[in-house]
């Protein structure tokens, strides 16, 4: 049987143990992936530490994105063979795991790593879904909190390269990132809303760092009618939309993104490999605050 990182309940990292978990075969429109290397997304630690319930316990497996080789096919998949190297996203969780089935996946190219196929997914998606949803065009400007994480990076750059200005709420270790990219860097802290009106006005505001934004975002946007978060459970306190993942929010997304990548038009954040035995240990630094790289699990 193969192995896995199962949550064997909720709360610290220590309860996600290395364990022999039944084969899933492919059912149709699925591949089944060997697993070279999957992300850990800041919704995993929030689903392990119980603050968004509803997942199977016992044994469930986290995980929103692996990248490996094809090693079984659904009946129906066309165009993917065995032994493809591919990059998933994973609706259903499963990514800290030997072998992952997955409904939605593409092509990873020859020059993209298995790490970097690894960060991609779930952050692109969620980038590309926001935009979409806030039907920002060129000329107009956003502000987005969290620019300097997975998500914001990727968004940040898709949003230039459609002509948007990009204003970015860092804190200090991200404004050098921020302007790198191209976006006009605000600190976070006191009188943010000051800072980012003497830049000009916002026309939508993207939310991808979490809590405690919502107030100001949408004093600076003119109301909530195009403000948007991706976690913040006082959305709909705000009168705010809450973004969640689904297959439907941003069709696509995946393929693009990994072209860009690998014609290197794409940036990441920075990010580095821990074994995927030692996924408790890295969800334990996660939560320290003092890992600034996102933490992607590999497998030989």
């Amino acid at each position: 049987m193969p192995n896995a990182v199962v949550m064997t309940g909720y709360g610290p990292p220590e309860v996600l143990k290395w364990a022999q978990v039944p084969l899933t075969e492919p059912g149709a429109g699925q591949v089944r992936i060997k697993v070279k290397a999957a992300g850990i997304s800041p919704t995993d630690l929030a689903l392990r530490a119980g603050y968004l319930k509803g997942w199977p316990l016992p044994d469930a497996v986290l995980g929103f994105e692996a990248a490996g080789t094809v090693d079984a096919v659904g009946p129906g998949v066309t165009g993917t063979s065995v032994g493809d190297g591919v990059t998933a996203l994973l609706f259903g969780l499963g990514g800290y795991a030997e072998y992952a089935v997955a409904s939605i996946w593409t092509r990873k190219p020859e020059s993209v790593s298995w790490v970097d196929a690894a960060a991609l997914p779930s952050s692109a998606e969620a980038a590309a879904g926001v935009l979409r949803q806030l039907d920002i065009k060129s000329g107009e400007t956003l502000l987005l909190f969290g620019g300097g994480g997975s998500v914001g990076v990727i968004a940040t750059q898709l949003a230039l390269a459609a002509g948007v200005t990009v204003i970015s709420a860092v804190g200090e270790h991200d404004e050098a990132l921020a302007r790198e990219l191209g976006a006009t860097p605000v600190r976070y802290g006191a009188g943010l809303a000051g800072r980012v009106r003497a830049l000009g006005a916002v026309d939508a505001v993207f939310d991808a760092a979490g809590t405690g934004v919502l107030a100001d975002a949408i004093a600076l946007a003119g109301g909530p009618g195009r403000v948007i978060t991706l976690s913040d459970p006082a959305a709909a306190d705000f009168g705010v939309t809450l973004s969640e993942p689904a297959p439907d929010r941003a069709p696509g997304a995946l393929d693009e993104t990994i072209a860009l990548l690998a014609e290197g038009r794409l940036r990441l954040r920075a990010h580095k490999p821990v074994p995927m035995q030692q996924a408790a240990e890295a969800h334990r630094q996660l939560e320290s605050g003092n890992v600034h790289e996102r933490i992607i699990l590999t497998l030989e």
